[in-house]
């Protein structure tokens, strides 16, 4: 019997009974179930598909907050006769209630693994342009592990006494893996419905989801000198996301299940910040933002900069 992949009746071989034939008809079946097993293009695997939402949609939403959190704003300033710092950054990641982590499905998606956004940076200043850049290896830090490259160039701006006014633009690429999805500490021992989505749907497993973040932005940072010390500054901007979550469920062999898509956002939305930076001694400055993105977060971030040459 050779089983006909458009799920209609199978059909037999014909004089597979005859033993001067069966051979023949042997090789020939074998043949059929090739051909029928990999389709055209030589893949056997279902192709994924790809879901596009925009801002408006749920799940769009659900993407935009945590592309948001993650967008390489100044988080502080280094002063204009640093040039070389190092610093890291500490943001804080905003806790979501059920039904913002309900993207048009009864499930809420376990997305708050981590409450704190750490991130080191490294800045230098090339004559009247500054180059800042970022990396955060993949290490695991809370329940998840991240890999992500960000960068920004501050070009030349307008001086008017005190006051900078600095265009600014900046990227972030890269990975958060993590299980979003399936989750057995969220899911096991909360209610029979959630149990028997993790033993039905996840297959008992927990998945390994991908949000990958995409994003492009610039900004106008105006900032003051306030005496030696102390320069606040106001920040406007946009970013362009085309970030992607690869819906991880994973089958019982650890092979990823092709029957779930990955969500792709396509948004450009404005964002907005307001900060301090301060400097404490000749090698050490601090700096602090509150960083707004309407729709999707305001969250507040702080930063310690150690000035390595001026």
């Amino acid at each position: 019997w050779i089983v006909n992949s458009s799920g209609g009746v199978p059909l037999p071989i014909v004089g597979a009974g005859k033993n001067t034939c069966r051979w023949r008809y042997t090789f020939l079946g074998f043949i059929a179930v090739l051909l029928l097993a990999f389709p055209a293009g030589g893949v056997c695997a279902q192709a994924r598909v790809v879901e596009e939402h925009q801002f408006s949609d749920p799940e769009g939403r659900l993407l935009a907050f945590y592309s948001a959190a993650m967008s390489f704003t100044p988080a502080g300033i280094a002063p204009d006769a640093a040039r070389f710092s190092l610093a890291l950054e500490v943001s804080y990641v905003p806790y979501l209630n059920g039904a913002q982590r309900r993207p048009s499905i009864d499930k809420p998606e376990s997305t708050n693994l981590a409450p704190f956004f750490p991130r080191p940076r490294a800045s230098v200043r090339l004559g009247s342009w500054s180059l800042e850049g970022s990396w955060i290896p993949p290490m695991k830090v809370f329940d998840v592990k991240a890999n992500l490259v960000s960068a920004a160039i501050i070009a030349p701006g307008i001086r008017a006494g005190a006051v900078h006014i600095d265009p600014r633009v900046w990227g972030t690429i890269g990975s958060v893996k993590g299980s979003m999805t399936c989750s057995a500490s969220e899911m096991v021992g909360h209610g029979t419905d959630l149990e028997l989505y993790y033993n039905t749907i996840c297959h008992g497993r927990e998945s390994d989801d991908w949000f990958e973040p995409r994003t492009i932005g610039g900004e106008v940072v105006v900032s003051e000198d306030v005496g030696t010390s102390f320069r606040p500054y106001a920040m406007f901007g946009a970013r362009y996301d085309k970030t992607r979550f690869d819906i991880g469920v994973l089958n019982v062999d650890g092979s990823r299940d092709s029957d779930h898509p990955i969500l792709q956002l396509d948004s450009f939305r404005p964002h907005a910040a307001v900060g301090l930076a301060w400097r404490a001694s000749r090698n050490v400055a601090g700096g602090g933002e509150l960083f707004y993105a309407p729709g999707s977060v305001l969250t507040m971030r702080i930063s310690g900069r150690w000035i390595v040459r001026q």
